[in-house]
């Protein structure tokens, strides 16, 4: 595959970050702040629109290995539904501010239904490609770091949602112009990609077999102890990271006392998890993954509880340093959970002969949108105990303690949570060498 084409298909991974960081960073605090929402409603309608992104990632999934067609399996998802995708992002920030609250209510959970629908229409495909493009080990692995080194720039796109609106007087005026410039750029990126891979999409010899995968495939999984606790560990991070992107705006603003601050604090954070992920990849060749997702999480808590509970507006440079470590620290849990996925793959197929990696990963995306639901209707929840009123220039002692739970405290004690879940998972360096050895002398045996 020319690199070229590797670097088109890469470009698709902005337009999906730049989407999805906005909604994450950004779309809660728009409800309550600039539509005027109850900050329970707000949170309902959020939770509603991921948990419907959990449930049909796995239909999807199943669409998708089902498919025919001239355009590719999974390139005509990506080439047809770009522009229904970048509509339906764009359709999300159109809520009126002067609807009655029901209507706001009704409106918003449409709204992020529709886009949930089309963004896995789009992404389950997009992700599903890497695979099919080519079979070569390490291609596969260098298109996989090409995407994961430009999707930072739509997570810091995504992420400066709050100081691009800095410039505009009229708040929700700005707003409208900023997100139909991303959702005209996110439709531009993904159509390069659909291009870049015209005609690359290779038949592998199981491809015309029928996928039978059921919803009690799913539940049969799960009896597994090795898969629940993965699971598990991925609806914690989930509602950790959720609350943590959700809370940032009003953090920043509230606490911090400038929304500036946490896009540049979103910067700092990508940039050094970025560089800190390769050593932390070395380090899991050395160490157990179980022991260093401990120390990388009980750094992250740490951190997070520090951030919580003792910056005030004066701290702006102790908020970057928290940045700094807290990319350090939490690249850990972005890079060693995802490697573990495959290594159960094997691991399950070497003791049960069933190999199901489409639903494996079917179960890991739908457990992370669960877990990012779950966390968007707690901080709804928490903000509307605690009496936040989103057209108060200054916000009272109380909902300031449910700011600083939501950016920091609660993340933190979710990711000592996880991390203390994932030391009983029991597949080690040994075991999954022990599995590959069983799988290669069934390989061998068979005729």
């Amino acid at each position: 595959m020319k690199t070229g084409r590797k670097i088109g298909y890469a470009v698709g991974d902005i337009g999906i970050s730049i989407s999805y960081f906005t909604v994450g960073f950004f779309f809660l605090y728009y409800l309550t702040d600039i539509v005027g929402m109850d900050p329970y409603l707000a949170g309902l309608a959020f939770f509603v629109g991921k948990l419907w992104d959990g449930v049909n990632d796995p239909l999807m999934g199943i669409l998708c290995d089902r498919t025919r067609s001239r355009f590719g399996r999974k390139r005509v998802f990506v080439l047809f539904g770009a522009v229904p995708f970048a509509l339906s992002f764009i359709l999300l920030w159109m809520i009126p501010s002067g609807a009655a609250a029901w209507a706001q209510f009704i409106l918003a959970v449409l709204a992020m239904t529709l886009y949930a629908t089309a963004y896995t229409v789009v992404v389950v495909p997009y992700m599903a490609l890497v695979p099919v493009l080519t079979e070569d080990y390490d291609e596969r692995t260098q298109i996989t770091g090409l995407r994961a080194s430009l999707s930072t720039f739509g997570t810091i796109l995504g992420g400066s949602a709050a100081l691009l609106l800095s410039s505009f007087a009229d708040e929700l005026a700005g707003l409208r112009i900023i997100t139909i410039l991303f959702g005209v750029l996110s439709l531009g990126c993904l159509l390069v990609a659909a291009r870049s891979v015209r005609g690359l999409e290779q038949e592998s010899p199981s491809s015309s077999v029928r996928m039978d995968y059921t919803w009690i495939r799913y539940l049969e999984i799960l009896k597994d102890r090795n898969v629940l606790v993965l699971m598990t560990v991925k609806v914690l991070g989930a509602v950790a990271t959720g609350s943590l992107s959700a809370a940032l705006p009003y953090f920043a603003e509230h606490v911090l006392g400038d929304p500036g601050k946490g896009t540049y604090g979103l910067a700092i954070y990508v940039a050094v998890s970025a560089v800190a992920i390769p050593v932390w990849n070395r380090l899991s060749r050395i160490f157990d993954k179980r022991r260093l997702l401990l120390a990388g999480n009980g750094l992250t808590a740490v951190v997070l509880l520090w951030m919580g509970f003792f910056l005030r507006s004066d701290m702006a440079g102790e908020f970057y340093v928290g940045c700094v470590f807290l990319g350090l620290a939490m690249s850990s849990f972005l890079l060693i959970p995802y490697s573990l996925v495959p290594d159960l793959v094997e691991v399950y197929e070497s003791r049960t002969g069933l190999r199901h990696e489409s639903v494996f990963f079917g179960l890991w995306i739908t457990v992370h949108q669960l877990g990012i639901s779950i966390s968007g209707l707690l901080l709804g929840l928490a903000l509307g105990a605690f009496g936040y009123d989103g057209s108060a220039a200054v916000q009272s002692p109380e909902t300031l303690r449910a700011v600083r739970i939501g950016f920091g405290i609660l993340p933190g004690l979710f990711f000592l949570v996880t991390a203390v879940v994932l030391q009983g998972y029991g597949i080690s360096r040994e075991v999954y060498q022990q599995a590959r050895l069983s799988l290669a002398a069934g390989k061998k045996s068979s005729p």
